[in-house]
Parts: structure tokens; C-alpha cells; sequence
């Protein structure tokens, strides 16, 4: 039997760990898309969040980021949970969140694929990234092919919709890249811009994110939100609203990645428990989770900023 290649090993070791696809591209500069995030940054539309307008020459030149990059492998990773928290008598909180920090599980994954490409083939020069470091996640999955990013501004999949977590691997090697094809299907549907509350998605492809839930719970840390509260559905984490709507998640299965798994509690809080959290309780619930973004302060300032204006 003959010995895998370089290329065939990696894909083959990243369904191994679990990820839903991957891909392999050669490594190129962005200029067009640089220019458009230019444009979406000259207008404010990243709201507070000044790092995004850091490194950006970086951000489309990949080996800025790693000098000797030859090969960029991209992976998914599904996050969709197998029961949900309820919404009646609820607040609303984002799927992804559910379980421990996706950083360090999807980051730990990919680690792995790399030593055990080292063991096979020899030393070579690595770096794992996933929402960690200034690169167009999206744009790097659709030119390999795992998907194409739809009117919600997220990357969606026909199989597998788009409740999934991205992450690359930056090698030194040169590996042959993986030709995969993905058209765009949102054609004339528009349920997520009609679903959004807050007209976040604005148009077609577009977001300001100043309006987007996400941004307003998580990275706007003022007292004060900057959109009224009904526009706000009751959430206090996230949101999932543009993805709950679209076709293409109507029949996501849930993952198998038991880092991801809830504690039990999270799921039996309503309205009222969330409002007498303790910071311990909150503290073993969300022990290693990404919701040290918002914080147990940041939650409590969410809630109270709800109650009082409803």
C-alpha cells in the first residue's frame, strides 16, 4: 500500500480530530478583499472594536504573519448544540458559548495534527490559529472551497449550515492545494436580514456592527446600549437569530466535541436564576468558557440594563 502524501495525511488526520471539512490553499496577498475591509473600517462599521483596524496589512498578506508560509490548511469545527436553552421565560444566549472556549479546543486539535505530521514527514514550522490572530477566517474557507459567505456576513455550508467554528493551520511546507467549489445559494432568500432586529445586516453581505447584538452584549462594555431594548429580544450573551432563520440550519446536527457540552445548569436557568447569579455559581458554570469576553460583570450589566428598561 502505498504511503499517503504530505496533502492526503493532514486531511485525512483533520477528520480524525473531528473537524467537520478542511482545505488546503496556497497562501496569497488579498488585495481586493484588503480594500473592502478598508472601506467597511473607514466607515466605523467595527464599532469599538479598534483592533480591527490593527495589522491590517497583515491581515491579507498571511506571510507577514508567518515568514516561510507555504501552505495554509483551514478546518470547521460543528459547535451546534444537542439540546438548547430554552427561550420562554429566558434569556437569550449564544450556542457558541455553551461549553469550553473554543480557542484553546479547536487551537488544541490542530497542535495535534501538527505533531503528528512532524512524526510522519519531519520537522517543520507551524502555527495554529483560530479567531486569534489577524486573519479573514471566511475568506480563507470559501477560496478552499468549505463554503460561501452568505447575506448574514457568516460562512455557510450546504451540508452542514453554518453553526461551526473556523481555524487555520500555517505550515512551511508546500503541499498540494485542495480544489473544492462551493457556489453561493442564498440567491433570492433574505431571512436573515428580515429576522435581524436591529437591521444589522443593512443589506445584502453587509454589517454594521455597532447594531449587531453580538457586538452590543459582548464588546460594548458601557452601561448604556446604543440600540432600544426591545430591539434586544432579551439577550444578554450573543446571537444566534440570522443563523436560528436560515435554510441551511434547518437540519445541523449536533456535534460530538464533549468539551463543548453545557454544564447541566446552564440549561435549567430561566429568567429569575439568571437574575439572583451568584459570581460563583457563574464562575463553575462557565469555568474555561469564552464568556470571560463579557464576564460575570458584563452578564449582571446586561441583565439589569434589560430589567430596567423593559
Amino acid at each position: 500500500m502505498n504511503k499517503p502524501s504530505f496533502s492526503e495525511f493532514i486531511i485525512s488526520e483533520c477528520k480524525n480530530e473531528g473537524f467537520l471539512d478542511s482545505c488546503i490553499n496556497i497562501p496569497s496577498v488579498l488585495l481586493k478583499e484588503k480594500e473592502e475591509y478598508i472601506n467597511w473600517i473607514q466607515k466605523n462599521y467595527h464599532g469599538k472594536m479598534s483592533y480591527l483596524a490593527n495589522h491590517i496589512d497583515m491581515r491579507f498578506n498571511p506571510e507577514l504573519l508567518m515568514p516561510g508560509l507555504k501552505s495554509i490548511i483551514t478546518v470547521t469545527l460543528n459547535y451546534y448544540p444537542e439540546v438548547k436553552i430554552p427561550v420562554s421565560n429566558n434569556y437569550r444566549f449564544a450556542k457558541y458559548a455553551y461549553g469550553k472556549d473554543y480557542h484553546d479546543v479547536v487551537k488544541s486539535k490542530l497542535n495535534n495534527i501538527a505533531e503528528k505530521c512532524i512524526q510522519e514527514f519531519g520537522d517543520m514550522q507551524y502555527r495554529a490559529f483560530t479567531d486569534s490572530a489577524p486573519i479573514p477566517d471566511r475568506i480563507w474557507a470559501q477560496k478552499g472551497g468549505l463554503g460561501w459567505i452568505g447575506k448574514n456576513t457568516l460562512l455557510i455550508n450546504k451540508e452542514y449550515g453554518s453553526f461551526f467554528f473556523i481555524g487555520h493551520l500555517f505550515i512551511d511546507r508546500e503541499l498540494e492545494p485542495t480544489y473544492k467549489s462551493h457556489e453561493n445559494l442564498c440567491l433570492d432568500c433574505n431571512k436573515c436580514l428580515t429576522a435581524c432586529p436591529t437591521q444589522a445586516l443593512y443589506a445584502p453581505y453587509q454589517m454594521d456592527a455597532n447594531k449587531c447584538l453580538s457586538y452590543q452584549t459582548i464588546e460594548n462594555k458601557s452601561a448604556e446600549k446604543d440600540i432600544p431594548p426591545k430591539q434586544f429580544r432579551n439577550t444578554i450573551y450573543g446571537c444566534d437569530i440570522c443563523q436560528d432563520v436560515c435554510p441551511y440550519n434547518k437540519n445541523t446536527k449536533p456535534h460530538h466535541t464533549k468539551e463543548f457540552e453545557p454544564h447541566p445548569d446552564l440549561l435549567k436557568l430561566r429568567k429569575k436564576d439568571w437574575q439572583e447569579l451568584k459570581p460563583m455559581h457563574f464562575g463553575e458554570m462557565f469555568r474555561g468558557s469564552a464568556v470571560k469576553r463579557a464576564g460575570f460583570k458584563g452578564i449582571v450589566q446586561n441583565i439589569k440594563w434589560l430589567e430596567s428598561n423593559s
